[in-house]
């Protein structure tokens, strides 16, 4: 991306100011396995608190939209309802809610959009390959916390309107009501909350109507529902705490993306038409239930403990399957998946300088992802508008995994400068299914199991040269469990899992940090590599090709912070990576598409606060230019991106009993194709959805 004039003139001075400095909060780690102060631990982490989120959150539509602008190392955000292609250094990350995993055995990319808002406390990101928690977190792992219960009896509630500013009306304003209640009775306390919000629809800086998403689908026209509930007791020498989450957004919309943008040259704007007749669509239902004790068993030892429940379900788009002989049907999927898990960790500090983490990791999921099928000859005569149902078919059968870990991480601290962290976790997995037929072309398939394990370790050195400045090196290696189905929904007659292509994605990662103090500006670093003999199963011309590729990642990340005084403060980070992969029996490597590998990307904030209590920020994101084509030859995920930039403005001001928000997301109408449009995940312009125009969000938050 050529960036422009202007740009370059406020980075450059931004920059420029940040010479000047005073020294920033030290930050604890908060989540279980990885506690510790931010600048001893040996990987890049970003903290990102209470208040930062609400400020965040008035120009953002979701958590990724958030997270992508704030994480380095993170792709940008799709508008789809999917974080597919919303990689951290190039990998999948684990999104945990309170220690409970987010992922499915069925990789559907919706971990990100799986909680509202309003129910957040804070988020830890942690980057690069790990293996702390389990499968899934080769590109790190994202902790949410959810808000707890306090001492002192609170209430807010907030009332939030969205409305975009191109085309201003009813049909495209956006309402949010949410409500926290919180407090405490003798040694418990409770924290209880909800909120519903009505999206309507979204608005390109044309002043057009985004067409919705026809591939992974979208929030627009939907309605969400998020409570959440936590009761805490505590004692002088542990807690029990209790919690419960439901989250569900349902989709009802006229609308439908015009087939007939996909007749046009690459790249032209979908479009939206009205007229859709569809009973089911876009579906999410994430219901948590969570227990955790936490206990002091003596001056040495900790137990901590957690069993969990999870019962999930999401449903997408149709998809017209017809032309391709795995599926030979128009086809609804749609996902129901049940988890049961246990963790237990006990940290023992055997001696001043050693302290151990170990424990055991259990969890069992069954999930099942049929299609409803719909009448081809009335979605014709219609154009695409009109779906009748004839039934339920199988597409993948009931997968059952189990796992079981055990896992032991040491930290020893030589002297007070030099701290060596090492780890083991072991992991057996048992996956199996029943018997089912194919969706295409009908072939029976029997049944099989399949056991296999996974062994990887971390080994960090940090040195901590004084006051103002550590180092570390660190080698983690993490896993990813394969997704089955992808190979199970398209197999022959003779397949068995023992025999399949579904060897977990081990990864071994490099990365060498810096953390430092320079006349106040405090600036964190990494150079980091990731390998792995075996990339992610990959489904190519809907199931007719499946390969695992020789996969290596190499990157550069960095960040600032700067307090220019009590009022002003500016962020900056920077992220670059670039990845290659080897095709199984090729010779040579090839540059990685870009659902992988995301564009170099340039993040700026700069805020004020005063002494009553007003706070403003000014956010710029840049995301460069990036030609992920092989020969100048156009594919899937393999396109010439052109880069973009937004600004977007937010203000949080005291009034009465309560707090006045007020955002303006893309305050220069910039007109551009996101990312994931750009690559066209349906490889149609159908999928080619701009990014939304300028919008602005009020919202009121009163305090009881």
């Amino acid at each position: 991306m050529k960036i422009k004039p202007l740009s370059v003139a406020i980075f450059t001075s931004l920059l420029a100011c940040s010479l000047q400095a005073s020294e920033i909060e030290r930050l604890e780690i908060r989540s279980e396995r990885m506690h510790s102060e931010l600048n001893s631990i040996a990987r890049q982490v970003t903290v990102i608190d209470q208040q930062t989120l609400q400020l965040e959150f008035a120009s953002a539509n979701n958590l990724a939209d958030v997270l992508a602008k704030l994480v380095p190392g993170m792709a940008p955000p799709s508008p789809a309802l999917t974080n597919f292609g919303t990689t951290l250094r190039g990998r999948n990350a684990l999104v945990l809610i309170d220690g409970v995993p987010m992922n499915t055995n069925r990789n559907i990319s919706r971990d990100l959009h799986n909680i509202a808002p309003s129910q957040v406390e804070r988020i830890e990101v942690f980057r690069g390959g790990n293996a702390v928690f389990g499968s899934g977190a080769t590109g790190g792992v994202i902790y949410i916390h959810t808000r707890s219960g306090s001492a002192q009896s609170s209430a807010q509630t907030q009332l939030s309107s969205r409305s975009s500013l191109t085309d201003f009306g009813r049909d495209s304003t956006s309402m949010t009501l949410a409500h926290q209640q919180g407090g405490s009775t003798g040694n418990w306390r409770y924290q209880f909350g909800g909120s519903l919000t009505q999206h309507q629809g979204f608005y390109d800086a044309d002043g057009d109507m985004i067409a919705p998403e026809p591939s992974q689908g979208d929030e627009s026209f939907s309605d969400i529902l998020s409570l959440t509930g936590k009761l805490q007791r505590q004692w002088h020498t542990g807690e029990f705490v209790l919690s419960a989450l439901y989250h569900n957004l349902e989709q009802d919309s006229e609308y439908a993306s015009d087939p007939s943008v996909n007749t046009q040259p690459y790249i032209s704007k979908a479009k939206a038409i009205k007229g859709l007749q569809l009973d089911k669509q876009n579906t999410i239902r994430n219901l948590v239930l969570n227990t955790q004790v936490r206990q002091d068993l003596n001056a040495d030892h900790k137990l901590s403990a957690q069993l969990y429940h999870r019962d999930y379900a999401a449903r997408f788009y149709p998809f017209d399957g017809r032309p391709f002989a795995t599926w030979n049907h128009l086809a609804q999927t749609y996902l129901d998946s049940q988890t049961t898990g246990a963790r237990l960790t006990l940290t023992s500090s055997l001696s001043h300088n050693l302290e151990l983490d170990w424990g055991l990791d259990l969890s069992r999921e069954k999930t099942a992802m049929p299609v409803t099928v719909y009448d081809g000859g009335a979605y014709d005569r219609s154009a695409g508008l009109v779906f009748i149902e004839t039934g339920d078919k199988d597409f993948v059968p009931d997968l059952t995994h189990s796992n079981q870990a055990a896992f032991v991480q040491g930290r020893y601290q030589f002297n007070p400068d030099w701290t060596l962290e090492a780890g083991l976790r072991h992991e057996k997995i048992k996956a199996s299914f029943e018997d089912f037929t194919t969706l295409g072309s009908q072939t029976q398939i029997h049944g099989s199991e399949y056991d296999y394990s996974a062994t990887v370790h971390n080994l960090a050195l940090t040195w901590q040269v004084n006051d103002n400045h550590s180092l570390y090196i660190a080698n983690n290696e993490g896993f990813e469990l394969p997704d089955i189905g992808l190979q199970v929904r398209y197999a022959a007659s003779a397949f068995d899992l023992s025999q399949s292509n579904l060897s977990p994605v081990e990864t071994d990662d490099f990365e060498l940090g810096w953390r430092g103090n320079i006349a106040g500006l405090s600036i964190s670093a990494a150079l980091f590599r990731s390998e792995s003999d075996l990339g992610g199963v990959v489904s190519q011309n809907m199931g007719l090709s499946l390969k695992r590729n020789q996969v290596r990642i190499k990157g550069f990340e960095a960040s600032a912070a700067y307090d220019f005084n009590d009022q002003w403060h500016l962020d900056l980070s920077y992220s670059h990576a670039s990845g290659e992969e080897k095709a199984e029996n090729a010779e040579h490597y090839q540059p990685m598409y870009g659902f992988s590998i995301a564009p170099d990307k340039l993040a700026a904030s700069l805020q004020y606060t005063n002494q009553n209590g007003w706070q403003s920020q000014l956010r710029v994101t840049a995301v460069m230019d990036q030609d992920y084509r092989i020969n100048g030859t156009n594919a899937f995920g393999r396109r010439d991106v052109q880069g973009y930039q937004l600004v977007d403005l937010s203000s949080n001001l005291p009034l009465g009993d309560g707090t006045l928000t007020l955002a303006l997301e893309n305050l220069l109408n910039e007109d551009y194709f996101p990312l994931y449009s750009q690559l066209q995940r349906s490889g149609k312009n159908d999928t080619s959805l701009p990014g939304r125009g300028r919008m602005l969000s009020v919202s009121y938050q009163y305090h009881w």
